[in-house]
């Protein structure tokens, strides 16, 4: 059986992207409420991790060409504070890299 190449919408990314961003901060903060809090420009580099790596995940899921560097662009282009917004700018860059692969 060959792998089927699934399609899926950037509005319908957004809540499991958005729920892995939430899931790391609410790690992070259960371990910070037990040790010393970390700075800003580390927890601004783990979160940018974190996305990142749910991104690739996507790309890999769907069978999307994966651009590491173009990834990694998109992720810290759309960083903000808001879990919800960034998540949909990376959705929006899976999609855009579906688009290109299925025009």
């Amino acid at each position: 059986m060959t792998p089927q190449t699934t399609t899926t919408t950037a509005e319908e990314l957004v809540p499991e992207i958005e729920q892995a961003l939430l899931a790391s901060r609410a790690d992070r903060a259960r371990h910070e409420s037990r040790q010393e809090r970390s700075e800003p420009s580390d927890l601004n580099a783990h979160e940018r991790a974190v996305m990142f790596d749910v991104t690739l995940a996507l790309l890999i899921r769907h069978r999307l060409p994966i651009d590491a560097d173009r990834a990694a662009k998109a992720v810290a282009d759309a960083q903000t504070t808001d879990a919800h917004s960034w998540a949909a700018a990376c959705a929006r860059h899976i999609a855009g890299v579906a688009e290109e692969k299925n025009p």
